[in-house]
Order: structure tokens, then sequence, then C-alpha cells
């Protein structure tokens, strides 16, 4: 029996994460996968919410409860080695992945940022198994990629990056890797009722993340241009705006944004939210169901591009600036940068998004079928590495 193990989730609640762990599950059954187990670090949160393909979900880490990471306090307090200890609190993943035939690690993000002592401690026990590990649909910041990281991803037996800056970067330091769109491409839509206010084919999606807001430099400010945005679109388009949130972490809540804004208009019958308790496949129903949309978190842009509605992305990452060159040859018109982002700038660039949308929807309903092209055989070569190994 062929067993895979998702892990390095960090949870639903963002919907990006979601979206990944649905289709990629739904990629690998497909194919002939017979048992899929994902590790989630939000695991009674995710086993509610009967993800089809998934067949167990796994806590990433042991309870905080539990007389194991008491064991594991008192022995870090006595000098147990840091790696020791690292080792123990994940001993779920260790555990779950020893017994798979084939690890895949589905953070795409995990990389950007900075170098990751759990992934570097679970990687190494698993590899000492003898576990192919496979890390799937990544960005990697070419700025950041120290020899320290480069290090962490020779653990990897193959690597699979979502875009062509992440690509390259990673082929010039000798690293095995393919590329192929990010797995959330394929995730199904779901249709769900729309909310009241709703312009049929007249309805702009807007998504505006406090990562963002940050990266502007003060989320009071932040918060004042979009407000100013939303009057520039009341003004010059009779559309609905419809705001919208990705991610509902306590630490990165979209909510809280949205909830400002819409305060900001709370007589404006013409401004309306989606429910928060949609998940991914929910909102990209909607999206596929909005003229266009403006939007800080990729994987909602992945909804809009992947239903071939024309989409604005206020980037911060290598993922958008990737996934935008690949699909168009160009990131102009297509991104603005969120540390250098102004009204005026945005005002522009929507306005003649608008002005195009018609062609820009023809584009993508052209582009998609061969943007989702698996060319270089990335799935074949995954499954091709459950041959060496696990049960």
């Amino acid at each position: 029996m062929t067993r895979v193990l998702l892990y390095n989730h960090s949870g639903c609640e963002n919907r990006g994460c979601e979206a990944i762990v649905r289709s990629t599950s739904a990629l690998l059954r497909a194919a002939g996968v017979s048992d899929i187990r994902l590790c989630s670090n939000q695991q009674p949160y995710d086993a509610g919410l009967k993800l089809e393909d998934v067949d167990r979900v796994l806590p990433s880490v042991i309870s905080p409860y539990s007389m194991r990471r008491l064991i594991n306090s008192v022995g870090f307090r006595l000098g147990m080695p840091r790696e020791h200890e690292v080792a123990r609190r994940y001993a779920p993943v260790i555990g779950a992945g020893r017994n798979s035939s084939l690890c895949l690690s589905v953070g795409g993000d995990t990389y950007c940022y900075n170098p990751q002592e759990h992934m570097r401690v679970i990687n190494g026990r698993l590899k000492r198994a003898g576990v192919p590990l496979v890390l799937w649909g990544t960005s990697v910041d070419p700025e950041r990629l120290t020899e320290e990281m480069v290090s962490d991803l020779r653990a990897y037996d193959l690597i699979v990056a979502r875009e062509s800056i992440t690509a390259a970067a990673l082929r010039e330091k000798g690293l095995r890797v393919l590329r192929w769109r990010d797995p959330a491409f394929s995730l199904q839509p779901l249709t769900v009722p729309l909310p009241e206010g709703w312009r049929g084919d007249n309805t702009i999606g807007l998504n505006i993340s406090p990562l963002v807001l940050d990266k502007m430099g003060s989320r009071e400010e932040g918060i004042r241009l979009f407000e100013a945005f939303i009057r520039h679109v009341l003004e010059t388009t009779d559309a609905c705006v419809a705001l919208f949130s990705h991610v509902t972490w306590a630490h990165d809540d979209d909510r809280t944004v949205v909830n400002a804004l819409k305060a900001a208009f709370s007589d404006e019958e013409r401004v309306i939210t989606l429910p928060e308790t949609l998940g991914a496949r929910e909102i990209k129903g909607c999206i596929a169901r909005m003229s266009l949309v403006v939007t800080a978190r990729t994987h909602a842009s992945i909804a809009a591009y992947s239903t071939a509605v024309p989409a604005l992305v206020i980037g911060y990452s290598v993922k958008a600036r990737g996934i935008a060159r690949d699909l168009y040859g160009r990131e102009e018109g297509h991104l603005l940068e969120s540390r250098t982002l102004t009204l005026p700038r945005l005002e522009e660039a929507f306005d003649a998004l608008i002005g195009r949308k018609s062609e820009e929807r023809a584009y993508l309903q052209e582009r998609l079928p061969e943007y989702l092209e698996d060319r270089e055989g990335a799935m074949k070569a995954v499954l091709a590495l459950t041959a060496g190994g696990g049960q």
C-alpha cells in the first residue's frame, strides 16, 4: 500500500493552506495513492472539515498536557540537547513519516523567511529512516537563500517550485528542482448562496491582510488608504464591493481589516461582506462569480486566476511576483508592491484593469490549459519516489 504523508501544514484557518491540502490530496488520489494522511498544527479544526481525500488527520506536535510533553520539558531543563527536544515535540510527525512511503512538505511559504529549525530536525530524522522527502509547491526568496537554508533544502529528494523565480534560484544552487503551478489552481470551487447586495457579475472582491498593512508601515494609514480606494470604486463604477477574509488565524486575521473597512461604510449598501465561515472552496466559488478581484492573499488571486477572473495583487512575496510573471510574462499591470503602495498607484492600476477586464478574462481562458499542464512531469517524479521506501 502506498501511504503519503502531508506535513508542515499550519492549519486550514489559512484558506490558502486548506486549498493546497485539498487540491494536493485530490491529485494524489487521482494518481492512485491509496492512503493519504495529514499532520496539522490545527488538528482538531482540520479534522472537523471533512477533507474528502485525506484518510486521517494527525497532530503535528505532542499535546501540551501529555506526559511526554512534561518529560520533554524536564529533560530540556536537565540539559537535553536542543535537537532532541525539538524531535520529541514533533514526535507525531516523525512517527507518521517513518510509517509512510513518501512525505510531502506542503508548507509552500516555509522557506520564504528564515531557516526553520523544526524542519531541519524532522527531515533529518526522516532521512535517516530512509523515507523520500518532497518539498511541494514551494516559493523561496532568492535574497534569503543563505548557505544554511541551502543545506536544509538538500534534505529533500525533490523540490517542486510553483513559479520560475524560485526554480531558477534553487537550480543555481545545484538542487533537484521541477517547476509546476501551485496545486491550488486545481481546487474545485463550490457554489454557495451569495450575500444580500451582490450585483450579479458586477461585484468586485477586496481582500486585504494585516500583513500587507504592516509592510505598508502603518495599519491605521493602510486602512485609510483602502477606505479611500473603496470610495473611488463606488464613485467611478456602479459595482458592489465584497470584502472577504482568507486567513482567520488569531495572529494574522483578515477579519480585523474586513471589520474596520465595513464599519467605515456601514450605511453603504454597495459594500458587503462574505461570511467569515466560508472555506477555501466556497470562497473560490464566490470569487468565480466576481467581475474582478483586488487581493493581498496570493491564494485568493490563485482562486481568481484559475476561474478566469482578472485580479490585481497587492504583493509582498516572491510567490506573487513569480506567479504573475509566469502567467502573463510580466508583473506590471497585475501586481503592486505593498511597501511602495500609494492611493494614486492603486487607483491607476484598478482603473486600467477595469478597462481591460474583458480582454483579461479571455486571455486567462486561453492561457490556463497550457499553464496547468505538468510539462516537467512533477507529479510523475513525485510518485516515482514511493518505490524507494516506506510501507
